[in-house]
């Protein structure tokens, strides 16, 4: 119980996070998109990525367990930027995100915090994802290769 607290309570920092309380504005970098969340249901449970422009990235479990801290890496801040740069070259694509509701199994939601717009989600089915049947299939592969960055870090549980 007290690892889906924790959970819970990293899961709504990150989805309140206001751009300005670290320091971010918009730039040629990012114009859009301060922040990102690839979300993946997984039977009973969510694995969360986590990647704001400051530099934060982090991996985590609604079940506990995670990596918090992985954007100090160098092996990791290419695939960080490269996942927000993603984002925001799909935010047309996503739309108000008014709950913050987790994903069931299957499926997969993106999220991007916008300067301008606000929280925007895109909820989608993994298999189409995978199969390159949805546009967004470029954020959800740009987050996996992410993913494997830090599955590389030293001191990383394999099965995270």
């Amino acid at each position: 119980m007290a690892e889906r607290n924790l959970y819970a309570g990293l899961r709504q920092q990150i989805l309140t996070l206001g751009p300005a309380s670290v320091g971010l504005v918009p730039s040629a970098e990012h114009p859009h998109v301060y922040g990102g969340l690839m979300e993946m249901g997984i039977g009973d449970a969510v694995a969360t990525l986590v990647v704001v422009a400051d530099g934060t990235t982090s991996f985590y479990f609604s079940t506990g367990g995670g990596i918090i801290g992985a954007g100090a890496h160098e092996t990791v801040k290419g695939p960080s930027k490269a996942f927000l740069a993603a984002l925001d070259r799909h935010v047309g694509e996503l739309s108000p995100d008014p709950s913050e509701q987790t994903p069931s199994a299957g499926m997969i939601h993106l999220r991007a915090l916008t300067f301008d717009r606000g929280r925007l989600l895109a909820a989608v089915p993994e298999a189409d994802l995978a199969a390159k049947r949805n546009p967004l299939w470029d954020v959800f592969f740009t987050g996996h290769a992410l993913i494997a960055a830090i599955r590389k870090l030293p001191n990383v549980p394999k099965a995270a």
